[in-house]
C-alpha cells in the first residue's frame, strides 16, 4: 500500500491496522511510475494541485470518493473509474 499527499509526510497506524508491525507509512511521489504501477488509484481528498488528467490517463481503476473527477476529465480518461 502507498499513498500520495503533500500535506502529510507519514502515517503511522498500530499492529491492529496494518501490516509490518505498525511500521509508518511514507507519502510517496505521484510520479508517473507510480501510477502506472498501481492497481488502483482512491482519491480520498481533492487537493487542487493534483493534475487529475494525468492521474487518469496513467492509471486503469481509480475509485473518486471525493467527486474529484469532472466531466471533462472523466470523458477524456482511459482508466475505468468508479464514483462513490
Amino acid at each position: 500500500m502507498r499513498y500520495h499527499d503533500p500535506f502529510v509526510k507519514e502515517v503511522h497506524f498500530d499492529d491492529a491496522h496494518t501490516e509490518g508491525g505498525g511500521q509508518p507509512l511514507a507519502s510517496v511521489e505521484l510520479n508517473d511510475g507510480e501510477l502506472r504501477d498501481s492497481d488502483c488509484v482512491i482519491i480520498v481528498t481533492d487537493h487542487s494541485d493534483i493534475d487529475y488528467g494525468r492521474v487518469t490517463q496513467l492509471t486503469s481503476l481509480i475509485v473518486d470518493t471525493r467527486n474529484a473527477l469532472n466531466g471533462d476529465v472523466r470523458r477524456d480518461s482511459s482508466a475505468r473509474i468508479i464514483r462513490l
